[in-house]
């Protein structure tokens, strides 16, 4: 007897393996999201060391800070983004007289910048011998949790009446003296 035997797979395996499939890929797309979410952060915290040396290196040339593109310096904050009125008007070189001899180019957030209250924000008082820079409301896995950190927004040496009791976890600063408390 010559019996023909067909080859392939029954939609029940073909199921089973499509199943296994997507479960690998969703856990591994959570797994990569973190990881992109994070390295988001470190952007922004390269970001924010790049352009304090810059400031530095202007200060240390002029004397002075730079001076903020929009907004009123020691009341509003200057940022490239949509902003609403505590935080002054948006504006394109929201730092002025960095570019192009101190640095490339101003940093704009990689998912937020556009969004209402949230992106890179700079203030000066106004002699210009004092200035914080915010990585604002952006922070998304890396998380300030403790005064200590490099860029938390307010040191803890000025205590609970000026940063709280707990820092403000989802923004990155670097400041200069004169500033902490902004």
């Amino acid at each position: 007897m010559n019996i023909k035997q067909k080859t392939g797979f029954t939609l029940i395996e073909l199921m089973v393996v499509i199943s296994i499939i997507g479960i690998l890929s969703a856990v591994l797309y959570a797994n990569f999201s973190d990881a992109r979410a994070q390295s988001r952060d470190k952007v922004r915290m390269s970001a924010l060391k790049e352009v304090q040396l810059a400031l530095e290196f202007y200060k240390a040339q002029n004397g002075v800070y730079p001076a903020q593109g929009c907004g009123t310096p020691g009341s509003n904050w200057a940022g490239k983004g949509p902003h609403s009125a505590t935080w002054g008007a948006p504006c394109d070189m929201y730092i002025t007289g960095l570019v192009p001899d101190f640095i490339s180019s101003l940093p704009t957030d990689p998912t937020s910048e556009y969004v209402d209250n949230k992106g890179y924000l700079y203030m000066t008082n106004t002699s210009r011998t004092a200035y914080k820079l915010l990585a604002h409301n952006v922070v998304e896995k890396l998380l300030v949790t403790s005064y200590d950190d490099e860029f938390a927004r307010c040191p803890m040496s000025y205590g609970t009446l000026w940063c709280g009791t707990i820092p403000q976890s989802n923004s990155y600063a670097v400041y200069s003296a004169g500033a902490e408390t902004w």
